[in-house]
């Protein structure tokens, strides 16, 4: 049984449903064996299950009996969920059209709060975008929930369209819709600026760290979680992140805000240290904020407290 199987089944015995749900989907995304993809597939069906997710909880129960059809344990969860649809049509017909309209209702939000977002309307867009983080809290979830989801032709509204649009949301048969790695990403991203720009910097990195969990690639959330890192003034998170990264800003970046949370952060560290290169590392990212903004006073005077000779951007 592989560290990270482990590490699942521990946090879904403390109670830590949705981060166990989330250390599931990498081990299914990292394409682990198959006796160990099938315990995760099997305990995600049993978490959506006991959600009352049925839809969701029949999709990865299938999957653990891809896995491993000769599991009597999963064997048996099968039948009892057949079992239970058989027994109860017309109740979980009700309730599956109303969480199909809820996650419309969600998908239609979503689409919104970017849409808003575009048009310089962040005041808007941020509640509507901020309310799904309590339906989805992470990405996995969203992932798992925002999938098949029936999107009739009088349903297609200008939102729907929209992520159809972008390609943030595809078809993959009939009238069934699924987000898009894309679209979440999107998503986690344009709400962690709008946590920034309310100062809520601790819910940024949520959003920041499942962005990153979606798309990897994509290094920008790193660079925006230094800001915001240095904003709770954790000192050692920001020098971990910046030690893998490169100096090379994106162009999303805000330039004087990276490097001040940098030299602030190296600052405090200094102070704990007294290790010269951390000295260094403050008068470089001191002198990187000033080449952007020379009338920065909160830099220049933490400059000053580094360095006594002039001032190369006052030299002639």
């Amino acid at each position: 049984m592989s560290e990270l199987l482990s590490h699942a089944q521990s946090l879904e015995t403390e109670g830590q449903i949705p981060q166990a749900i989330q250390v599931y989907e990498d081990l299914i995304r990292d394409g682990a064996g198959s006796e160990t993809l099938a315990v995760a597939t099997y305990r995600l069906g049993e978490i959506y299950r006991e959600w009352n997710e049925l839809f969701a909880a029949q999709r990865f129960l299938s999957q653990a009996h891809h896995h491993d059809p000769q599991s009597p344990e999963i064997r048996k969860s099968i039948d009892s969920l057949n079992a239970h649809f058989s027994e109860n049509r017309e109740t979980i017909a009700d309730q599956m059209s109303r969480q199909n309209s809820d996650q419309i209702v969600s998908l239609f939000r979503i689409a919104t709060g970017i849409k808003l977002v575009s048009m310089d309307k962040p005041t808007q867009a941020y509640p509507l975008m901020k309310s799904r983080t309590k339906i989805f809290p992470n990405a996995a979830v969203a992932k798992h929930l925002l999938t098949d989801i029936s999107i009739t032709e009088d349903e297609r509204n200008s939102a729907i369209e929209f992520l159809i649009e972008k390609k943030w949301l595809v078809n993959s048969q009939g009238e069934l819709y699924s987000i898009t790695d894309s679209g979440l990403y999107v998503f986690y991203t344009e709400l962690a600026r709008l946590h920034i720009d309310n100062l809520a910097f601790a819910e940024a990195v949520e959003c920041l760290d499942q962005a990153f969990w979606v798309d990897s690639s994509q290094l920008l959330p790193l660079y925006q979680k230094v800001i915001c890192n240095a904003a709770l003034e954790e000192w050692n998170k920001v020098v971990s992140l910046i030690n893998e990264l490169s100096t090379e800003l994106p162009s999303e970046i805000d330039a004087v805000a990276f490097h001040s949370a940098v030299a602030e952060s190296f600052h405090n560290i200094y102070q704990e240290t007294g290790d010269d290169g951390d000295k260094e590392r403050v008068i470089e990212a001191c002198e990187e904020v000033l080449r952007f903004d020379k009338r920065n006073r909160v830099i220049s005077k933490l400059l000053n407290e580094y360095q006594d000779q002039k001032r190369w951007w006052r030299r002639k």
